[in-house]
């Protein structure tokens, strides 16, 4: 029978070692829980600004309340009270809508080439690995690019409803 007394008095030696470095490290301050915690409000700004709390960045409200009059006059825009009564947003909506469903649908005509022409045995060769793959077979990649084209679809006739609800010309929809 072998003694193992010399590896289990350095492996003993070693975890007291450890525990008491760990022991010594130095723990976080424990704040005075019974304190309560102080929500600050408008109110209570200007005695913070008194005793030097808070800094201002850029001109306060009084300042900027009054125009400069040296400034040139810049180009008003209607200023609408969401997005969705801004004409500007359906149309830039739509035309991302529109440029994802244009890629999709040419995804999709490149399958469908693809497969006609491996049935006249003309194929690429090889599998591009560092493009997505449309499916496991070509008639669920079919599926899955028509499924695809199909939710974009779905996307810009809801876009066209909420506008429609929201009083926008459809006009604007079409670029």
């Amino acid at each position: 029978m072998r003694n193992y007394s010399f590896p289990l008095a350095a492996i003993l030696a070693l975890l007291i070692a450890c525990s008491v470095h760990a022991a010594e490290k130095p723990r976080p301050a424990q704040g005075n829980r019974n304190q309560p915690k102080k929500v600050w409000t408008d109110e209570d700004m200007g005695q913070l600004r008194a005793r030097g709390l808070i800094s201002i960045v850029g001109q306060e409200r009084a300042q900027a309340s009054t125009p400069a009059p040296s400034a040139p006059a810049a180009e008003t825009f209607p200023a609408y009270a969401s997005a969705l009564d801004d004409p500007s947003w359906y149309s830039r909506e739509a035309a991302d809508l529109q440029a994802e469903l244009d890629r999709r649908q040419a995804a999709l005509q490149q399958q469908l080439q693809a497969i006609a022409l491996a049935k006249d045995r003309i194929t690429q060769p090889g599998l591009a690995l560092d493009k997505d793959n449309a499916g496991v077979t070509p008639a669920a990649g079919v599926a899955n690019l028509q499924a695809q084209v199909q939710e974009v679809q779905s996307m810009l006739d809801e876009l066209s409803d909420l506008a429609r609800q929201h009083n926008i010309d459809p006009g604007v929809l079409r670029g």
